[in-house]
């Protein structure tokens, strides 16, 4: 989602414009920017997931029309996965520190932040147009689930990352 910075820069009135020439004031705003640009990426991001889970329900109807039940409970597992993954990076941290926080959070840390979540809009597209091929009627869903499950969670697992980038150590 490239750009995101510069509509943002646009979108300011004359008072931002002026508040900036405040010493101090810019690399404020600064960062709250890059936050917020931050927080629409990740927003996106949750969007692309999410339209999963509507391909994914569609298919588990297809099943039960064809009656290959044994595969709606791995369906259903699978966007338990996947919803969890989405709500970790829709509601993630966005890289604020207090004043009196012991971990502080600078500028570059955002940037990189951006620069993670970015990565990860890629991933989720990826993962969106792997589910947008699966059928009820492929001979290799069994194994295709397994796949998807798999990429979930090297998903889930690459986005545990993103707080060694803010804290510089991990949980």
């Amino acid at each position: 989602m490239a750009g995101i910075d510069d509509r943002i820069e646009e979108s300011k009135n004359w008072f931002e414009r002026l508040m900036e020439h405040i010493p101090g004031y810019r690399g404020y705003k600064e960062k709250e920017v890059a936050r917020e640009a931050d927080k629409i990426e990740r927003t996106y991001v949750a969007e692309r997931i999410d339209s999963c889970l509507a391909r994914l329900d569609d298919l588990k109807l297809d099943l039960v029309k064809a009656g290959k039940l044994q595969q709606v409970g791995d369906i259903d597992v699978t966007m338990r996965k996947v919803r969890k993954v989405r709500d970790r990076i829709q509601f993630a941290d966005y890289g604020y520190a207090g004043m009196f926080d012991a971990t502080k959070v600078g500028a570059d840390q955002i940037n990189q932040l951006k620069a993670f979540d970015s990565e990860l809009e890629v991933e989720a597209g990826s993962i969106s147009d792997f589910v947008a091929a699966l059928g009820a009627d492929s001979p290799s869903l069994a194994s295709d689930i397994k796949l998807l499950d798999d990429r979930i969670e090297a998903l889930d697992g690459r986005f545990s990352m993103r707080e060694t980038l803010i804290t510089g150590a991990g949980r």
